[in-house]
């Protein structure tokens, strides 16, 4: 049994393991879940659609089909459950009767998930400005190499969202709205904040170093270098949101209402005719970023001292 002091933020103070050993047991549960779900997602997919369907992979996700499209979501679905939700589920589980990494209790005050769906409106476009200021990355001429398969990589991913997002229809909508938006923020969530920013929180007693490592992490296992820096703010925005209010669902709200956001305006694009990348490139004038980080700054303290307030 392993004793630890109280850590501000966190109600734990004793667990049944090590960090490091913690850390080992979520790494196994992530790679066989990985592998096992993978495998019955794409099993799914091929009992309802046949082998043919497995061409889309040759083709670089370019002009896919709405039975491609299905079985995409299809090996998704079953693979974020199998990656994410229940490796850390388990490693919850391990730990329940000690000092769980996370509870479903609802939040004690509402008004903060108001305050970080507000945060997320307001600092809106100061994210894209960081978005824009990403894309501008130039790696030296000897890793010009990584630099064409990062782009290549970045642009597959590109052409698998706008292709997901494209779907016409209210059922392509509340799929994308339960594959993309609930579910990815229910297991990253309970993933990277709920299990990994604790266990790295128990073993530096860092909670700032903890928060910024998760969503370092998280940012880089997506593999959208070209979005890397706003993804590791998102998250590091969705970390202190979980260490001041001590509930999982705080930041899960937030990642799914930036997810779901996304994906309204794409269906409507879509809808008006437009394609779904339309906005990309708009650019709002410079005090209007200024202006937008100041409030998400003012929002992120207010939060913090409701929190406190709470305790």
């Amino acid at each position: 049994m392993q004793k630890y002091k109280i850590l501000k933020g966190y109600v734990q103070n004793t667990y049944r393991y090590h960090p490091s050993t913690a850390l080992l047991y979520l790494l196994l549960f992530i790679f066989a879940g990985a592998i096992v779900s993978t495998l019955i997602g794409v099993g799914i997919g091929i009992a309802l659609y046949g082998t043919k369907i497995l061409n889309f992979a040759y083709s670089g996700f370019q002009q896919l089909n709405i039975e491609q499209l299905n079985f995409i979501s299809i090996s998704q679905i079953v693979s974020s459950l199998g990656t994410f939700v229940i490796p850390a589920l388990l490693l919850n589980k391990l730990e329940r009767k000690h000092a769980p990494y996370f509870s479903w209790r609802m939040p004690d005050q509402w008004q903060l998930i108001g305050v970080a769906v507000l945060f997320m409106i307001g600092a809106t476009p100061f994210f894209e400005w960081t978005i824009s200021l990403n894309e501008q990355l130039k790696l030296p001429d000897f890793l010009s190499g990584v630099e064409n398969w990062m782009k290549m990589k970045e642009e597959e991913a590109g052409r698998l969202t706008e292709a997901l997002l494209s779907r016409a229809g209210l059922s392509g909508l509340f799929i994308n709205l339960f594959m993309i938006g609930a579910l990815a923020a229910i297991g990253e969530e309970l993933l990277f904040r709920g299990c990994l920013q604790t266990i790295f929180l128990r073993w530096l007693s860092n909670h700032h170093l903890a928060i910024w490592l998760a969503a370092f992490i998280f940012s880089a296992i997506h593999f959208q270098f070209y979005g890397f820096l706003p993804r590791m703010l998102i998250g590091a925005v969705c970390g202190y949101f979980y260490f001041w209010s001590r509930n999982i669902w705080v930041p899960i709200v937030t990642h799914f209402f930036n997810n779901a956001s996304a994906i309204l305006v794409s269906f409507f694009l879509k809808k008006m005719g437009k394609p779904v990348d339309y906005l990309d490139g708009k650019f709002y004038p410079w005090f209007i970023y200024v202006l937008s980080f100041l409030i998400g700054f003012v929002l992120l303290q207010y939060f913090r001292k409701q929190s406190r307030k709470k305790e």
